[in-house]
Parts: C-alpha cells; sequence; structure tokens
C-alpha cells in the first residue's frame, strides 16, 4: 500500500511540474506577443516610449561593446647601426745614429700601446704623466725613437721607449716626415742632444778609477754599456788615465772621456766623482825622502808604478836616480838611494838626499840706449834715489844653488807696478841758460830683463833694464831716500 502511495505522489508530482513549466512558457510567449503588438502601436501612434523602459534600452544598449575595424600594424623600420671606421697606416723601422735618435716629452700628448687613432688603442702614460716626465732632470725619462707610423689621414706617430725602459709605447709626432732627420718631430715628443760639450779640468792626467767606465755617458744613448775592465787584456788598477773630452748630462752630472795611459785602445766615459787625480797607497808605490844629515823625513810621494817606467804585461819596475830626482822635493839633491828593490802595488822605498847650499843673487840697474848709444848702469848720481830694502823684501831673490832664479816670484816682488823698484825718477836739471827744468824718468822693461836671464842661476847677477824718458818740470828740487834698510842687493 506504501508502495502504492509513493508511486500516486510520484505521478501526481510530475504532473503538477509539467503543467507548471507549460504555464511558465505559455506565459513567456503571451508577454512577448503582448509586448510586440505594443510596440507596434506605439509606433503607428507617434507615441513616447515610457521613461523606465527607455533606460532599460539605452543600458542594453551601453553593455553592448561597439565593434571596430582591427587596424593592420605595419612593423618599424630600424636603421642599421653605423660601425666606427679607423683609418689605415703604414709602418717604417728607424735606424738613427745612436746620438741622434733622442727626443724628450713635451707634455702635449699622451703615450698609447699603439697608435692612438687605431682601434682598441690603450693609454700607458696620460698627457698629465708625460708632462711631468718633460719637467724632469733625470736621464732616465729620456726617450729614444726607432720607429715611424703614418696613418692614411697624414697624422705621424713614434714609437719611443725611456732609457729607464719603464715607458714604451707610441705618441703622437705630428705631420712632417722626420724619418730622415729627427730634429723634424714635433707634437709629443720634440728633439733632443743628450750631451753638451763642457771644459775640461785643469790637470787632465794621472787619474785613477774608482767606479766605471762607459762606452757612452749613462742612459745618454739606448746602447750605452759599462766597459769590461775585468776581460780588458793587459788593463791594472794601478793604470793611469788622461781626459781628453768633457760633457755634462740632463741631470747636470759632469763625465770625462779617458784614455789609458799604458794601453791607449782601452778608452771610455766615466763619472767625474768616480776619478781620482792622486795614487792611494795601496796601489801605487811609495817613496820616503830622508834627509841623509839628520835622520828626519823631509817628504813622502806615493806615485803611479806607470810613472815609474812602463809596464808589459807584468815586467818588473826599475826604481833609478832618475825616479828618484822627478819626485824631489825643492831645495834637496840626491844623496843615495835606500832600500828601493820592492817596486810593486803597495810597495814603498827609501831616499837619502842632502839639502842644497843657498845662493843670494844681486841686481844691476841698467838704462836702455837710444839706439845710437849702448845700455848704461844706473846709479844713485841719476836717480833722485833708490830705495833702501831689507831682507824680507829682497827674500825672491835667493834660491838653492844650482837652479833657476823665479823671475816671476822676483818681478812680484820687486819690479811690478807699485813695487819699490818700478819706476825712478831722475833729478832735477837745467838747460844751458838756466831757464828750463827737466828730469829723466826711468821705467821698468820686463821682456829685456827676463830675455837677459832666461838662464840665471840663484847666485848670479842680474841686468835689470829700464827704458828712460825725458820730462818737463818746474820743480828743482831732488827728493832723498829715506827709507831704511840698505842697498845691498844691488850689484858695485
Amino acid at each position: 500500500m506504501q508502495t502504492r502511495l509513493k508511486r500516486s505522489l510520484y505521478v501526481g508530482l510530475a504532473a503538477l511540474t509539467f503543467a507548471s513549466v507549460a504555464g511558465t512558457a505559455n506565459a513567456n510567449a503571451a508577454e512577448k506577443t503582448n509586448t510586440k503588438n505594443d510596440t507596434s502601436k506605439v509606433s503607428k501612434a507617434k507615441k513616447a516610449t515610457p521613461k523606465k523602459k527607455v533606460a532599460k534600452n539605452n543600458k542594453k544598449k551601453a553593455a553592448q561593446p561597439k565593434k571596430t575595424a582591427a587596424k593592420k600594424e605595419t612593423p618599424k623600420k630600424v636603421a642599421p647601426k653605423k660601425e666606427k671606421t679607423y683609418p689605415t697606416f703604414e709602418y717604417n723601422d728607424l735606424e738613427y745614429d745612436a746620438a741622434k735618435s733622442n727626443v724628450v716629452a713635451t707634455g702635449t700628448a699622451g703615450l698609447y700601446n699603439k697608435p692612438s687613432s687605431r682601434k682598441d688603442a690603450r693609454l700607458v702614460a696620460s698627457k698629465a704623466k708625460m708632462s711631468q716626465l718633460a719637467n724632469s732632470k733625470s736621464v732616465g725619462n729620456v726617450f729614444y725613437v726607432d720607429a715611424m707610423a703614418k696613418n692614411s689621414n697624414g697624422t705621424l706617430y713614434a714609437r719611443v721607449t725611456s732609457m729607464s725602459k719603464q715607458y714604451h709605447g707610441w705618441i703622437y709626432a705630428g705631420r712632417t716626415d722626420f724619418s730622415d732627420d729627427l730634429s723634424q718631430i714635433t707634437g709629443g715628443v720634440s728633439y733632443y742632444e743628450t750631451m753638451t760639450p763642457a771644459a775640461l779640468p785643469a790637470q787632465t792626467d794621472g787619474y785613477y778609477l774608482k767606479g766605471a767606465l762607459w762606452t757612452t755617458p749613462w742612459r745618454t744613448q739606448k746602447d750605452s754599456a759599462k766597459v769590461g775592465l775585468e776581460s780588458a787584456s793587459g788593463y791594472r788598477n794601478t793604470d793611469t788615465f788622461r781626459i781628453d773630452n768633457a760633457a755634462t748630462v740632463r741631470s747636470g752630472g759632469l763625465y770625462y772621456h779617458v784614455v789609458d795611459n799604458n794601453m791607449p785602445s782601452l778608452t771610455g766615459w766615466v763619472y767625474s766623482g768616480n776619478l781620482n787625480g792622486s795614487m792611494t797607497s795601496d796601489l801605487g808605490y811609495t817613496i820616503r825622502y830622508v834627509d841623509q844629515a839628520t835622520g828626519n823625513t823631509v817628504d813622502t810621494k806615493t806615485v803611479p808604478l806607470t810613472a815609474l817606467g812602463q809596464m808589459n804585461n807584468g815586467d818588473n819596475v826599475q826604481f833609478t836616480n832618475d825616479s828618484a830626482n822627478k819626485y824631489m822635493p825643492a831645495g834637496y839633491k840626491l844623496a843615495n838611494l835606500g832600500n828601493v828593490d820592492n817596486v810593486k802595488a803597495g810597495g814603498n822605498g827609501l831616499v837619502y838626499i842632502s839639502k842644497l847650499a843657498s845662493n843670494t843673487s844681486q841686481i844691476k840697474l841698467n838704462v836702455l840706449g837710444d839706439g845710437i848709444t849702448g845700455s848704461t848702469q844706473l846709479t844713485g848720481n841719476d836717480v833722485q834715489s833708490i830705495p833702501n830694502l831689507n831682507t824680507n823684501q829682497t827674500s825672491s831673490l835667493s834660491g838653492n844653488q844650482g837652479l833657476n832664479v823665479d823671475m816671476n816670484s822676483v818681478e812680484n816682488q820687486l819690479f811690478n807696478t807699485g813695487a819699490p823698484l818700478s819706476q825712478f825718477n831722475g833729478k832735477t836739471v837745467t838747460d844751458d841758460n838756466g831757464k828750463t827744468y827737466y828730469y829723466y824718468s826711468y821705467t821698468y822693461n820686463s821682456s829685456m830683463t827676463r830675455q837677459a836671464n832666461a838662464n840665471s842661476k840663484y847666485g848670479n847677477v842680474l841686468n835689470v833694464y829700464y827704458n828712460r824718458t825725458k820730462v818737463a818740470t818746474t820743480n828743482p828740487n831732488s827728493q832723498q831716500n829715506t827709507n831704511a834698510g840698505n842697498q845691498n842687493y844691488l850689484a858695485q
């Protein structure tokens, strides 16, 4: 019975549902029909649409998106990227004389690893750094040139290297070809002479090396190198050198060009501070001069072995009387040789000497003739006065026996301008009528005096000559000699 009841309920519900759906569908259909009819009526009667309905219709229109025609997109045109073009280059190696291949920076261009207008050129030294090198006084900051590059625009570049080897690269070098003449170079570098001539020293011979010998002064040329003294056949550290040239370098250093006296093929440049003008005891031979009468040492001289005789690959040097006399102290003579057999570097010898007797010369005053009469002696009767002189004032007339008179000393002490015997005035006299007065002036003649005494020894009479000149005067008085001393220096 329950089953039957359930089936009845299902059937009833189904029927009810169907009826309900059908009713709804009919109602919707009727509404559409009514709406259509109402619209027709409104259109025909030109009646206004109710506000609510108009708003509803507008809302529907707004909700519908506008249909627009699709635009055809055209791809943008992109211009191809223009690549930078670089000039082409021509390269040339240069071979100058080493002394003519040098330049210094001007500070107007930088240094690059390749010509700066080439692709990927890299800076080696900035323009500021090159400006510092331009103002430097260091010889290491001088450059040498060994190549040139020219680009298709006509610009030139030089390949340079500093003497210190710290900087190397290419630098702008103007537009004037310098391949044959480096003095034409411009731009970032300018031509430079690394050596400036200098004066020779007063002493040019008898020097010893204390330092290195160079082919050219250090860092003045790209190929400057030390001279191999150790490998030089025949060279000894006792060799003396002579100077034949001198130059200064950028730093202000002074160099001398020297030649080995024992082996002239050995030459080179040496810094002036590395030359020694005196022989040291460990390299030379020391001679001790002893006064035989007193046993006192009068003098000691250290001399180079080469000065005692030419050395040839170790040949022995003989010490002779001539060797002793060559370095003899003034005022002494050789007595005899002591032990002088051990002549070698660091050796020493003994020479006995004796003092020379001291002799004093006198002078004779002479008046030169006038071409008709010869020279005559000038005496106290001819002049107003002849000065009295003491021994200190006439010391230049004394010297060692056998030695030539030192005329320089004699003239400086007695005869040069302002010296006591440089000029005399004669006594005033009158002419025959007694109305005119005059005297003679006597002036020292150096050339005639030196000629007359060229070989005079101390102890000889020295002939001294004066020129005579007549002088008019109105003063008849004669001056009397009031000087202290005596006239023993005059020959009678």
